[in-house]
Parts: structure tokens; sequence; C-alpha cells
């Protein structure tokens, strides 16, 4: 599925939210465990994810994802835990303070949003001191946001400086590592922390891992623009020394390879 039939069908979705509930909404019955819960939540994000339109810049389009974002991280901060949805469906069936409670709950879900969305938008310009900041903001809101913890990971990986040889302390490099592949496992649909990981290889001089990282990314969306172009340059440039190493030798280069050979 493309981007534009992607943006229509969310546009679409947009348009048939204001009267469901949030079960209704992310398409689960009551009884649904949280694991259901969960698959149908990031179900709909696999389709209609902020980060599958980070290109779309109409600013129509833009009020149109970010209002399906908010209301579906709405939703499932609501029923996404057996506590809450048993609350939120009290509430549902009982009236009463659902409607003020519930505000509150929301209002902090859309500013978290808005900073995540911020932060996005930073850190596809590579301003990673100021997205470091929102992201901080966002995560006061949601603590337990996989995909706010991952790009706090990311952002720390390239704030962090770097000694004489160009190498940031291991220790924490593989702590960053670690937060974004947990969250990969849990975010299957996030083709984005692969292109994270990918970056972290590849700054760290393991360009095979690197190829991998960017590839698997595709395997998650075959439109991801960065994936794209780091995977082209990097077998580009394996094709280049792959031809480099095959072409025969001229007189001179065997003479000078004879030279320097170790005794």
């Amino acid at each position: 599925m493309d981007t534009n039939t992607k943006l229509e069908g969310l546009k679409q979705f947009r348009e048939t939210m204001a009267d469901k509930n949030d079960f209704e909404l992310l398409g689960v019955e009551e009884s649904a465990d949280d694991a259901a819960v969960r698959s149908a939540y990031f179900g709909l994000i696999k389709l209609y994810g902020a980060d599958f339109f980070h290109h779309v810049v109409d600013a129509e389009s833009r009020e149109a994802i970010d209002d399906v974002n908010r209301r579906l991280r709405a939703a499932y901060d609501n029923i996404g835990k057996e506590a809450k949805r048993k609350l939120y469906i009290e509430r549902l069936h009982g009236g009463g303070a659902f409607e003020a409670d519930a505000h509150i709950d929301i209002a902090d879900v859309f500013e978290c949003e808005q900073a995540l969305s911020q932060a996005r938008a930073l850190m596809e310009r590579g301003e990673f001191a100021i997205a470091l900041q929102k992201l901080e903001k966002a995560q006061k809101l949601d603590k337990k946001s996989m995909e706010i913890r991952a790009r706090l990971a990311y952002v720390h990986f390239m704030l962090m400086d770097v000694d004489a040889s160009g190498r940031r302390k291991r220790i924490e490099v593989e702590e960053i590592r670690s937060v974004i592949e947990e969250a990969a496992k849990v975010m299957e649909y996030a083709d984005f922390l692969h292109v994270y990981l990918g970056d972290i290889e590849k700054l760290e001089g393991d360009n095979d891992k690197a190829l991998a990282c960017y590839k698997e990314a595709l395997k998650i969306n075959a439109e991801n623009l960065q994936a794209q172009r780091e995977v082209r340059l990097m077998e580009e440039r394996a094709q280049k020394a792959k031809e480099a190493s095959e072409k025969p030798k001229s007189f001179f280069e065997k003479i000078k390879a004879l030279l320097t050979k170790p005794l």
C-alpha cells in the first residue's frame, strides 16, 4: 500500500472517530484482554502511525495525522491495561465522573503526543539537543512509552561525546542499543527503530550489521526513504570495492606490491 492510499485511509478513519468509544475505535470487545487490545492498537498504528507520514507537510493532512494518532494513543491509554480498562468500562456504562476524569487523562495524552510529534520533526532535521527537551517532556507525561524511551536512547547516542579515535563509551552504547532493540521487539511496525540501530552500527564502524538493520527496516516499510538511501549507498560502495579488488594490477602496482611485501 503506497503512502497516498494510506493517507486517504487515515482521513476516512478520522471521519468515523467522533461517535466511537475507545473499544469501538480500536475494534475490540469489552471482554478483550491486554494482548487483544495491544494487537488491535498496533494493527491500527501499522496503518496510521505518524512515522509513516513523516514527509507529509501540508497543514490539512498533518492535522488529520496528528488527530488520529492522538486519539489512538488516548484510547490505548484508557483500555490497554486491565485495571484501567475496568475503570473505563465502569465509567462508560455508569456515567458520572467519566467525562471529567477522561478529560484529564486525554489532555495529558494530547500534550504528550504534541511534544513527541515535535521531537520527531526535530530529529528528522538533526536538531537532537532540542528534540531531547521535547522527549523529556513527553516522558514525564507518559513514563511507560516504549517509543519515547527508544527515541530518547537514540538522541542520547547522537549527542554522546567521542574520544580521539571517534569512539563512544562502549557500555553506554550497549545500553542504548539494548533499549532500542527491546522497543523493536514490542513495536513490530516501527521501521524507524531499525534505522536507528543501523545508524548506531554504522557510526560504530560495523557496516555489515548496519546494512542488515537498514534492510530489516525496509522489510517493515519498503517506502522508508532513509533506509533506501543507506542501503543503496552501502551496496554501491561494496560493489566499487569489489570491482577495485578484482581489477588487474598495473605493472607498477605489481612492483610496488612486491617491494612492500613482508620478508
